[in-house]
C-alpha cells in the first residue's frame, strides 16, 4: 500500500467538510475507502494525535498521522454445517447447485467472520470430509467458481486425479 510510516498529512482549508475516510481515499488513490476505514478502526490513523472516526468531518488545518496498515486476519476454509443441494456425486467429483448469495470460497467481507464463514467450500468440507488440493488450502476442490449472487451448478473435485 504505502511505502513508509508514519505519514503526516496536513488538511487544507479547501478540504473542509469532507469525511476523514473519503479524504484519505482520495489522498491515497490506490487504497479503497473500506481499507481506509479498517485502518481508522484499527487505530492506525490519528487526527491531531487522537483516534478519530471515519465519519469525522474535517474543518481544515488538522494534522493526520498514518501510523501503518491495518492487519487483516488470514482467510481460512473451515468445515461448517450448511445445507447443500448435491445434484450428483461419485468417488471423484460432486456437482452442487449453489444458491445465489453464497460465496464459493473465503474472500470479501467487512468482518473476519463475514470473510470466512458461510461459503460453499466450508459446507463441502463438512459434508464431504475432504476435497482435492487442486485449488489450494483456501479453495480445495474448486476448479471453477460462480459469483456470489449467481446461482447454478458447480463441479467440485474430490480427488486430484480420477481413479483408473
Amino acid at each position: 500500500m504505502i511505502a513508509s510510516f508514519p505519514i503526516l498529512i496536513s488538511v487544507a482549508a479547501e478540504d473542509a467538510g469532507k469525511r476523514l475516510d473519503q479524504f484519505l481515499a482520495i489522498v491515497f488513490d490506490r487504497v479503497s475507502r473500506a481499507r481506509v476505514q479498517e485502518m481508522i478502526a484499527a487505530g492506525k490513523i490519528l487526527v491531531n494525535d487522537s483516534p478519530a472516526k471515519a465519519s469525522l468531518k474535517l474543518r481544515g488545518g488538522e494534522r493526520i498521522s498514518v501510523l501503518g496498515e491495518a492487519k487483516r486476519a488470514s482467510l481460512k476454509a473451515v468445515a461448517e454445517e450448511i445445507p447443500l443441494d448435491i445434484v450428483y456425486e461419485d468417488d471423484d467429483l460432486a456437482v452442487i447447485n449453489k444458491p445465489a448469495g453464497m460465496m464459493v470460497h473465503a474472500g470479501a467481507g467487512a468482518t473476519d467472520d463475514a470473510r470466512n464463514r458461510g461459503t460453499l467450500v466450508n459446507a463441502l468440507l463438512h459434508h464431504l470430509g475432504s476435497l482435492s488440493g487442486v485449488g489450494g488450502e483456501l479453495r480445495p476442490g474448486i476448479v471453477h467458481r460462480l459469483d456470489k449472487e449467481t446461482s447454478g451448478l458447480i463441479v467440485v473435485a474430490k480427488k486430484k486425479k480420477p481413479a483408473d
